[in-house]
Formats: structure tokens, sequence, C-alpha cells
């Protein structure tokens, strides 16, 4: 499911070069672009997810993978760039509930002490998804157009859709277990009252915009610094993305041993997402970089850390909530603010690069707040996170 959610996001920034000279577009017209899908995702992760606690995984992972494989087809139709914006916001539909269905199986299925491990293997899905959605839609761009690139990805999702429905199960427990209460108000504030939540969340966001700034941008990026044509766009990109999966599963393996050799103790996954955002800091070295092979390095390090920190994230979050059973809304609630901060870095981006005419700006940015999110999560992740608390 990540692979494809990834490969689908991956279509557009590797597309826009062409998209922008079809549709005469400027680069923060393109960062508006870019983020337009988020503008529906953000407004339904919360809500999707209360729906996916209680209808489950298997009916909603199903229902989001069609949804947004349907507007990949309909946005290889348009036919201007207003029908295209509508897609990308009918494609943040069903992308919406896409997190929270991977945390609630891991919840479901994984042994506590294998979550981070768990969750960062299904978290390759997301680079392994932009590295094929890169390197496949440069060459189907080259040789038969962006139309059949969005088109060829959407039939990929509608098959995937059938195969879950008819293969995945939840856990017997859980099937047979009454249909719960959707997450209420309160326990939505009382969240907010937990410093371990609001640690994971700072994590969550900072991740987030870097995430997004990424997948948006990195394709026009390595045109701007490399001057390489979009079939060694597609190729540098994708191995980037290939190379930051595999060591991500490494990076969280072995951080996952050494912080648990001697007992599970939950909160102790702090200090992977520690390490892992201060490894991803060396973003901050692109601007020093100016030919292939160190800019390849630093993306391809910074972004295995940024992955294996994002994996040990979603673990702790699982692991520090105590009602597990709502923890596809607890997700959405994460996301939901995260992505508030994630569809303002595409735009942004944008307009960094119109007023400065480079990208050096925005890597020195997110340098410094992964930073500031690791101290902050070292300093606040420490109790369980409680949802049952009484106000007064």
């Amino acid at each position: 499911m990540y692979a494809i959610s990834y490969g689908d996001r991956a279509a557009l920034s590797i597309a826009l070069p062409t998209m922008g000279r079809e549709f005469s577009l400027t680069p923060v017209q393109m960062g508006w672009v870019s983020s337009s899908f988020l503008w529906s995702y953000f407004l339904l992760n919360l809500p999707s997810t209360i729906v996916l606690d209680m209808v489950g995984a298997r009916a909603i992972g199903s229902l989001a993978v069609g949804i947004w494989s349907f507007a990949m087809l309909l946005g290889g139709m348009a036919q201007n760039i207003t029908q295209f914006l509508l897609t990308r916001m009918l494609l943040g539909v069903g992308e919406a509930p896409t997190f929270g269905v991977g945390a609630t199986v891991v919840r479901n299925w994984a042994l506590p002490k294998e979550r981070g491990s768990v969750m960062t293997m299904l978290l390759t899905g997301m680079q392994l998804g932009l590295a094929g959605g890169t390197i496949a839609g440069a060459y189907l761009i080259t040789f038969f157009g962006w139309r059949c690139e969005f088109m060829a990805l959407g039939g990929i999702g509608i098959l995937w859709a059938v195969v879950w429905w008819l293969i995945y199960r939840n856990p017997k427990e859980k099937t047979d277990a009454p249909r719960r209460k959707p997450i209420s108000v309160r326990e939505i504030r009382n969240l907010f009252r937990s410093s371990s939540f609001l640690g994971i969340l700072v994590v969550q966001c900072t991740q987030n915009y870097l995430n997004f700034l990424v997948m948006s941008w990195m394709p026009l990026y390595l045109i701007h610094e490399l001057h390489i044509d979009i079939t060694g766009t597609g190729n540098s990109t994708a191995l980037c993305y290939l190379s930051a999966a595999a060591g991500a599963v490494i990076i969280g393996r072995i951080l996952e041993q050494l912080v648990f050799r001697n007992g599970i103790h939950p909160p102790y996954r702090r200090f992977i997402v520690a390490i892992c955002l201060a490894g991803a800091a060396t973003i901050g070295l692109l601007p020093q970089c100016h030919t292939m092979l160190p800019i390849l390095l630093v993306l391809s390090g910074a972004l295995a850390c940024l992955m294996a920190a994002n994996g040990a994230n979603t673990a702790l979050l699982t692991d520090m909530v105590e009602d597990g059973g709502k923890m596809g809304a607890v997700t959405g609630v994460t996301l939901t603010c995260s992505n508030a901060l994630g569809l303002l870095s595409p735009i942004l981006t944008g307009y960094i690069v119109a007023w400065t005419g480079s990208f050096d700006m925005a890597w020195y940015m997110c340098a410094i707040a992964l930073i500031v999110a690791a101290l902050l999560s070292l300093a606040m992740v420490r109790n369980p996170i409680r949802m049952d608390m009484q106000d007064g």
C-alpha cells in the first residue's frame, strides 16, 4: 500500500517539469500544484481514521487505494490545470487513511519488541514506491508522455485494492470483538495534555515537512544542480530512495537491538528517534555539495535516517498509547497536525526558490528543525499516553 501510495505521489514530482512547460507554470505555481493533494488529505486524516477504527483495515484499505487510483486515472485525462488540481484533491481523499491502516495492522500483528523494525520495514514501501514511481515515470514520460504514466500507475493501484480485499483478514480476536465507540472530543483533548504525545507530534511534524519537500522537489532540485535530463533525474532519484530504504532497515534494526538489549522499555525508543533525526539533519550539508556523488550520498544518508526516525516514532506512538483499540484515530490526529505543516512545505519551498534562486535556505531550515525535534523528543516522551483522564 505504501509503495503504491508514494509511487503515485512521485508520479507528479517527476512529471512536473514536463507539465510545467505544458501548462506554463512558475516555480511558485508548481509548489501549489505539488501540495494540492494535501488539502483534502489534511482535512480527512482524522475522520477517515475514526471510520477505520470502526470498520477495520480490510475494507478501508481497499476503498482508499481504489479511490486514489481512480483519481490517478482521471489525472491522466485532465485537459487543463484546474481539472488536474481536482483529481489531486480526490487522490488526497483516498490517501487520507493510509498511515492509519498501517499503524493499525502493526499494532494488531507485530510483537511490541519488533514494532519499530516492522514499522520501518513497512515504511520502506514509501521509498520503494518513490524509487519505482520516479524511474518508471521518467521512462514512461520520455516514450509515451506524462498522461500514460498516471494512467498506468492508477491501473496498478486498482488491481492491488482487489487483492487486499481478497487476502487480508484482521486477527480473530479483533474480528470477534464488539465494535468500539469512535474517539471522543474529550479523548482528543487529553492527547494534547500529554507531554509524550506532544513530543511525538513535534517529530512527526518535522519529518513530514522534510519528507514532502524532498518528495515534491527532488527531481527539480537535481535538474537545477546537476543539469541532467529527465531520465537521468529519474535514475538518480530512484537510486537515492532505494539506498535510503535499505539503510533505514539496517539503521532501525541495529538501534533497536542496542536500545532494547536489556529488555523492552517503550520510552527508550525516543533515543532511537533522536539519533536518527540527528542523522537526517545532515541534509543541511547539501548547499556545500555541487557534484553528483556527494549530493546523492547526502540525500541517501539523510533520507535513510529520516525513514528510520519515522518508523521508530510511529512505533513509539503505538507503544505509548494505552488504548490500542483507537490507534487509527490517534494516528489520524497526529497526521492532521503534521500535514497542516507538511502541506506548506512544497509551497514555501517554491517561494524560497523563486526569491533566492536556490534551495539552500530550505535545506538549512530543515536541518535546524530536525535537531530541535530530536532534543524535544528526548525531553518530553517519557510517560504513557492516556486518553481516559477526567476533566477537572
